[in-house]
């Protein structure tokens, strides 16, 4: 805690620049200034904003037990410790009604600035941890809701979860109301088959006490939805007592992959329809791709064959010449070369070979397909 900023209001002005001389002197953060009356204090809080405000009760116009009410209507949380001459239990009980910090009677002698201090302190202590706590939660309360992900706090309980808290992006993702999930298990809100696929996930979360990601398809009220998801065990003591479930939407973009992984299905079947070899190759002339005629041939599978250089495929004598079709069709953009293959059986089979370059997206080159047919004389 840096300096703390307190406002003095007593009448006596003798004593309210004594007081604010001792504090000073008991605690080099403290600066006092000092405010006459209640309405003087209230003119000086919103320009001072101070930690903490010392008040005596018994003042002219607006007592202390006032200051406090109108104090509280803007700064329900600020110090307010009353520091008065006049003590009764009643006052006492009065001024923490009204919501007093903290309240101390005025004695004689030096060791009761000691003691303010030591109240002021304490008071202005809790008041900023429990300004940044509430900060923080205030904070963390905003991403959670502005979260571009939808956010769900599950409770691990000891017959299995509970939904705690979620944010409006869960509502959206799925169709659900406030009011039919938190509070609720998995079964209650999402139903047998979907909290069937949650909890087993949740499950391994807790077990393995760390961060897994998956994806599951749920069944909502707007339709099947595919799930992308997150979740990350809270700890406390050794214990995991939370579960923090991020997820997002992803079923057009698994829809896409679905899409995309049916086509290249279906062009590999085509292209495994060839009785001629066919091999695709990177820019670096590394092999990524053959095909089923091209496999059974070189005794290579999907696995061996990728990321070997297309040149190993030849005789030692045959590699400068595939080397330099290769740059050609780079170069190019197509080439034809005649080549002898080697063969799994180990004997040689040549072929006409037919390269063409291929692009990307945007239109770089990015490899070749190169297709054997047989040579004339074979």
């Amino acid at each position: 805690m840096g300096g703390v900023d307190i406002l003095h209001v007593d009448d006596d002005k003798g004593l309210a620049s004594l007081t604010a001389d001792l504090l000073e002197r008991k605690d080099s953060r403290f600066n006092v200034e000092t405010a006459a009356t209640a309405t003087e204090g209230l003119q000086l809080l919103d320009d001072l904003s101070p930690d903490c405000i010392v008040s005596d009760f018994e003042m002219p116009g607006i007592d202390g037990l006032e200051f406090l009410q109108a104090v509280r209507e803007e700064h329900s949380k600020l110090p307010f410790i009353l520091f008065t001459g006049r003590g009764s239990e009643e006052i006492a009980s009065d001024a923490i009604s009204a919501g007093a910090t903290d309240y101390l009677q005025k004695q004689s002698g030096t060791e009761q600035y000691e003691l303010l201090a030591n109240r002021i302190n304490n008071a202005v202590t809790r008041y900023h941890s429990e300004k940044q706590l509430r900060e923080t939660k205030e904070e963390y309360a905003a991403v959670f809701e502005n979260a571009r992900n939808g956010l769900l706090l599950v409770d691990v309980e000891q017959e299995g979860f509970r939904f705690r808290r979620c944010n409006s992006r869960v509502l959206e993702f799925t169709g659900l109301a406030e009011s039919e999930l938190i509070g609720k298990t998995p079964q209650e809100a999402l139903g047998y088959e979907n909290a069937r696929a949650v909890v087993g996930a949740y499950r391994k979360c807790a077990a393995m006490r760390e961060t897994i990601t998956y994806a599951v398809t749920l069944t909502h009220p707007v339709g099947e939805v595919v799930h992308e998801a997150n979740t990350t065990p809270i700890i406390r003591d050794g214990e995991v007592e939370q579960l923090v479930v991020a997820f997002t939407d992803i079923t057009e973009r698994h829809a896409r992959e679905q899409k995309l992984r049916e086509e290249r299905a279906v062009i590999q079947q085509a292209l495994d329809a060839l009785d001629e070899p066919l091999f695709v190759t990177d820019i670096n002339g590394r092999l990524k791709h053959c095909n089923h005629r091209a496999l059974e041939l070189t005794g290579h599978t999907d696995q061996t064959a990728v990321e070997m250089p297309i040149t190993d495929l030849f005789p030692d004598d045959e590699r400068e010449t595939i080397t330099d079709a290769v740059d050609d069709a780079l170069r190019t953009g197509r080439t034809t070369v005649t080549a002898s293959l080697r063969l799994d059986s180990g004997q040689q089979q040549p072929y006409e070979f037919r390269a063409h370059s291929l692009t990307d997206l945007d239109n770089n080159t990015a490899g070749l397909v190169i297709l054997g047919q047989d040579t004339p004389d074979t």
